[in-house]
């Protein structure tokens, strides 16, 4: 018999605000302030414009779906696309055809770009990741837009036959909003746009998108941290073993997923699959993950729980312990 049996659902929020701000040209160099960012214990300062009273946009679920279900192939198969894409851009609907925002290290006059900065939070194992993209315009160029797009991309550290190689998704839509604006030659446009995954627990990292910035926060996939084998695994308490991430239970990689998009949450389900054996009345699983990064501490985490079969006795049995992560977008 073969029996599917839900590990626990474990949720991470995501966010998406936005500013959209014309400014005139004599004001520009007071506009700009220059703002203190964290990312965990250490701070950072950007020349940004103010980040207060955001609005809310769109977040484009199917969008921020493919991301996320491309980073998970790469994380688990440690192959992927080599050639990176764009860190990311803004394309702006105008009445004259579209105007792109290409990717731009800083805020700069004369100049339509988009620089991204970067917060980390940390709090009980809990954690946030913050991504401030700026776009601006700061020439002469006159127009009236109707709709902004927002486009990013993830990526991570893998291996291959050579050594250490940088794996990256498509520059996709993650993020639109319908703020209609007018900017004048004689003034300067600034997009501000926060997306933010919010509260993610440490065994969820792991299938956390982490898109491009310029602080060069990057993930390796578990292959290349070979001390550590919690990078994916799940364990199965026969009660005579250490039940700990590490330890020596019985136990299991993870090796596939799938992800689906039902109304605005994405929903990514994790299968394991074990021999319970005959007579078996409840299994302890223990699920744990564990995250290298450049210019962030590895980070692990895991979650368990009791499985009960629906009957005991002789019956040999299969179960799909299933770990479900709902992605819930706003």
């Amino acid at each position: 018999m073969t029996r599917k049996l839900v590990l626990k659902n474990e949720v991470v929020k995501v966010k998406g605000r936005v500013k959209i701000i014309t400014v005139k040209k004599e004001d520009f160099e007071k506009f700009l302030k220059l703002t203190k960012l964290r990312v965990l214990n250490k701070e950072y300062e950007a020349l940004m414009p103010p980040i207060d009273s955001l609005e809310k946009n769109t977040i484009d679920v199917d969008g921020l779906a493919m991301i996320i279900q491309q980073y998970m192939s790469i994380m688990f198969s440690d192959t992927g696309n080599t050639n990176q894409p764009s860190p990311a851009q803004m394309v702006l609907t105008t009445q004259s055809g579209n105007i792109v925002f290409p990717y731009v290290k800083n805020v700069n006059v004369n100049t339509q770009g988009v620089a991204i900065y970067m917060q980390v939070f940390e709090d009980n194992n809990n954690w946030t990741f913050q991504y401030y993209y700026i776009g601006f315009d700061t020439t002469n160029a006159s127009y009236s837009s109707s709709e902004v797009d927002l486009y990013a991309s993830a990526y991570l550290i893998g291996t291959n036959s050579s050594g250490t190689v940088t794996y990256y998704t498509e520059l996709i839509r993650i993020a639109y909003t319908n703020i209609p604006f007018t900017k004048s030659a004689d003034s300067y446009l600034f997009i501000v746009w926060l997306i933010e995954f919010q509260n993610i627990p440490s065994v969820l990292i792991f299938f956390t998108p982490i898109f491009q910035n310029r602080i060069g926060i990057t993930p390796y996939n578990g292959y290349v941290s070979l001390s550590n084998s919690t990078f994916a695994w799940v364990y199965f308490n026969n009660n005579s073993c250490n039940f700990a991430c590490g330890g020596n239970c019985p136990g299991t990689g993870i090796f596939n997923f799938m992800i689906n998009v039902k109304g605005n949450n994405i929903v990514i389900e994790v299968p394991a699959i074990v021999s319970l054996g005959t007579g078996v009345s409840n299994v302890g699983v223990l699920f744990c993950t564990g995250v290298a990064f450049q210019n962030l501490p590895y980070i692990s985490g895991y979650t368990s729980a009791t499985i009960t079969p629906p009957v005991s006795g002789n019956t040999f049995y299969i179960a799909i312990a299933t770990l479900v992560v709902t992605y819930q977008v706003s």
